[in-house]
């Protein structure tokens, strides 16, 4: 009897979700449907003191997102003149709007930083990650159930080639 009862409550559970539009992700939590999945792709250029960070961010969807944040960090401190969409958060880092996301595609601005390193170290770590999804008001409720794509790490040598992620 108890084995026909769980079948009963795990076809009732398979059931409830599908007709409620939620969707289950790899761990077992459920999204209510505000899903965008997030990720960045760019380059970092590293020479003589001088980093240059190219930065695009991707929205998978399938929901449109009217803005995000995603923290940008060094292995060292950093100096320069930051874009109006960054303020610093610590010496060795950055968070960054994106601005508006529109589902299946890549962000209207692209962030760039033009930053210098101080101390002449060999090479740089970059590495970047969404810390919001959504407005800053945390209701949004959006998810990404894929948070893998969105957390880059880059290896820049005092080479001035690029270095792509």
């Amino acid at each position: 009897m108890t084995t026909v009862l769980r079948m009963g409550f795990l076809v009732f559970g398979i059931a409830s979700g599908l007709l409620s539009g939620g969707v289950a992700a790899a761990d077992g939590r459920e999204a209510d449907g505000r899903e965008a999945d997030l990720g960045h792709h760019g380059q970092a250029v590293y020479e003589g003191g001088r980093l240059d960070v190219r930065l695009r961010t991707w929205n998978h969807g399938p929901v449109s997102l009217d803005s995000a944040a995603v923290r940008v960090s060094f292995s060292v401190p950093v100096t320069g003149t930051l874009p109006p969409a960054c303020i610093r958060q610590a010496p060795s880092a950055l968070v960054c709007e994106t601005g508006a996301l529109p589902a299946g595609s890549v962000g209207a601005r692209p962030l760039a930083l033009a930053l210098r390193v101080g101390g002449a170290p060999d090479e740089v770590v970059v590495e970047v990650r969404t810390v919001r999804m959504g407005a800053a008001d945390v209701s949004s409720g959006t998810r990404d159930l894929n948070p893998d794509n969105d957390r880059r790490r880059v290896l820049a040598l005092d080479t001035g080639d690029p270095y792509y992620f």
